[in-house]
């Protein structure tokens, strides 16, 4: 060494026994460490960067450092060099009480059962740079507590779950209740109600949020309404063991808690008293069970409350209004809302005026059609009146509509006509007329199984297993009638010239605009028609491609192991789908479009009869097709057909 290097040697040794002589004696210890560690730049390349690099403000910014705690603390006997294997740091050397909470937690048990997704200390504390939860910037405080959680407990966790025991994504949900939204404000968070490291199962006796402890954790905010709740008959049954009846999550829910005037909440007015309280006051086993009051629900329901709740009248009596939510009690209790001596003032909420005879004139029993003798006479009597009323004007009409329709038949029969379909066609439009009714009661039967007529059917024998066999039945005959009309087309004269008059063209462009405007008297000009028009073309095309896609998804879905073996496997979900739009356009199209045609227009009305007979008269011709009835007529005089 130079005689210059010397002295600047000894100058900056000298300064640097000065800092160290200056820090704390846990800091003075760690300094060396910090020399090599807290250079990122040594650790480049390294499995675990991270995790060895340790600046001196991460270090000075924690517990342990603010503590003067050095390095070898955590890291005893960890001598330089360092081992390739180093000892594993374990936090319970100091931490002993809280290891053991750990250790008994959810969290623990999965950890030490191999499940590397579960949260170590160091997770959730951070490594080196662990600060007191009262901090700010610490990864466990108040404000930050929420989102360290949901780093395994929401959507976007992508973690190894060892066995695909994913944890319960309830982030989202918290994030968007009242307890979320206004976290900043101090409301609670997953360790107010979960613990801390002490966290169980809610299966678990000892678990905070166990259905049993679930009020008393609730109740460290909530004091007053759990006082409520306790008195109430939900509460006192509740802790006579009575395990059917609510606690605060049954209610409110769990994580996805809201205001009980959001309209989505399970407590709000909309949907308190036919879903929330329904599912036990509704439920036939419970009010067995316990010999409650029946048809509460249904009374609520069928008054000027339930109807307005359903409207989502914002000032409407509902459950809470009249029995409040908490301290609900029984009508024989004096302290009930409902009791004898306050119903007057309950309802008083309301109605200003209401006196006693108002309050009695409103209860379940009085608003009950079965159990009210008043009610149920009056419903026995419009039900007959109905009948009787109604069903006499009924046949009444139908008398009179027979009568039309005969007196149409016999003009029909009588005037001179064209034959417009042939007897061949007349046929094949029977068999598709049958099997597609057929096909559409028994298809959709299948979906909407709660359908009032559905279980009409049901309950005259239409089971599944044999609406299923008619259904593939009606499939096959629709498939069977859809060939015949392939067979009549190729072979056939008649079915050659059907087909020829029925192909599209760019005359039905002009046809269709033209048929329009002369009805809305835009123009005077009336379209002329041939043989088959655009309305009948164009039903016509798409019965033929609803065909063919009705019984090729139908085949898939009637065997569709066997079509999956050459088949791609969405092929089956698609064809259900498809199968199904497909039937809602194909029987909505019959009903809009060709009734319409063949019974509502006023010219057809009250029906069509050439779909029995393949006749039409020369007037209807002349009006509805003239250059149809122009061609047949210059076939008649030369003694041929058009058709």
């Amino acid at each position: 060494m130079s005689k210059i290097q010397f002295p600047l040697f000894l100058a900056v040794a000298g300064l640097c026994l000065l800092h160290l002589a200056a820090l704390p004696a846990g800091a003075q210890e760690a300094e060396p460490c910090l020399m090599c560690h807290g250079e990122a730049s040594n650790f480049t390349g390294s499995q675990d960067s991270a995790r060895l690099v340790v600046t001196s403000e991460s270090y000075e910014g924690s517990v342990h450092g603010e503590a003067g705690m050095p390095c070898t603390t955590c890291h005893a006997g960890l001598a330089f060099p360092h081992p390739e294997d180093p000892p594993v740091t374990e936090c319970g050397a100091c931490h002993s009480n809280i290891a053991e909470q750990y250790e008994a937690s959810l969290h623990g048990y999965a950890r030490a059962r191999g499940n590397t997704a579960a949260p170590s200390c160091t997770d959730c504390h951070g490594m080196h740079d662990v600060r007191h939860s009262t901090d700010p910037l610490s990864r466990s405080s108040h404000a930050n507590t929420a989102r360290l959680c949901a780093e395994c407990h929401s959507h976007d966790f992508t973690g190894d779950t060892n066995g695909g025991l994913a944890p319960p994504r309830t982030f989202e949900g918290f994030a968007t209740s009242v307890h979320g939204l206004n976290e900043v404000l101090g409301a609670a968070n997953c360790t107010d109600c979960h613990g801390i490291h002490d966290m169980r199962g809610a299966q678990d006796a000892r678990s905070r949020i166990n259905r049993h402890n679930v009020s008393t954790t609730c109740g460290n905010c909530h004091t007053e309404l759990v006082d409520e709740y306790m008195a109430s008959i939900h509460g006192r049954a509740f802790e006579a063991g009575y395990g059917d009846s609510p606690t605060c999550t049954d209610c409110h829910g769990e994580h996805h808690i809201l205001a009980h005037d959001d309209p989505d909440a399970r407590t709000s007015d909309s949907q308190m008293a036919l879903d929330l309280c329904a599912e036990c006051h509704d439920d036939p086993e419970i009010i067995e069970k316990y010999g409650m009051q029946e048809g509460v629900v249904g009374s609520y329901a069928d008054s000027y409350h339930g109807w307005a709740t359903r409207l989502e009248h914002g000032h409407v009596a509902t459950c809470a209004s009249c029995h409040t939510a908490h301290s609900v009690l029984p009508r024989s209790d004096p302290a009930s809302t409902v009791s004898q001596q306050n119903v007057v003032a309950t309802c008083q909420q309301c109605h200003p005026a209401a006196d006693e005879t108002f309050a009695s004139s409103y209860d379940h029993v009085s608003a009950s059609v079965d159990k009210n003798p008043v009610n149920r006479i009056i419903r026995t009597i419009y039900i007959w009146l109905i009948i009787v009323v109604i069903g006499g004007m009924l046949i009444h009409n139908v008398i009179i509509m027979g009568w039309y329709l005969r007196q149409a038949r016999r003009r029909h029969v009588s005037e001179p006509s064209f034959v417009r379909l042939t007897r061949s066609y007349v046929l094949q439009h029977v068999v598709l007329v049958l099997s597609f009714v057929v096909l559409v009661i028994t298809g959709f039967a299948l979906r909407y199984t709660d359908a009032w007529w559905v279980r009409g059917l049901a309950s005259i024998g239409l089971q599944e297993e044999i609406r299923a066999v008619i259904h593939r039945v009606a499939g096959v005959i629709l498939i069977l009638g859809s060939f015949w009309h392939i067979v009549w087309i190729a072979l056939f004269r008649h079915g050659q010239r059907f087909i020829r008059d029925m192909a599209p063209g760019p005359r039905d462009v002009t046809e269709l605009a033209s048929n329009v405007g002369f009805h809305l008297e835009v123009t005077k000009k009336q379209a002329r028609f041939a043989r088959f028009g655009y309305a009948e073309k164009a039903e016509y095309w798409a019965l033929v491609w609803g065909t063919a896609l009705m019984a090729i998804t139908g085949i898939v879905l009637w065997f569709p192991a066997e079509i999956v073996s050459w088949a791609p496997a969405w092929i089956v979900s698609a064809s259900q789908n498809v199968h199904f739009y497909e039937a809602w356009l194909a029987t909505l199209a019959i009903i809009v479009w060709h009734f319409f045609f063949v019974i509502f227009h006023p010219d057809a009305y009250p029906l069509s009869f050439t779909f029995m007979d393949g006749r039409m008269s020369e007037e209807d011709a002349k009006h509805h097709h003239p250059r149809w009835y122009e061609a047949e007529k210059e076939a008649e005089q030369r003694g041929e057909t058009t058709v």
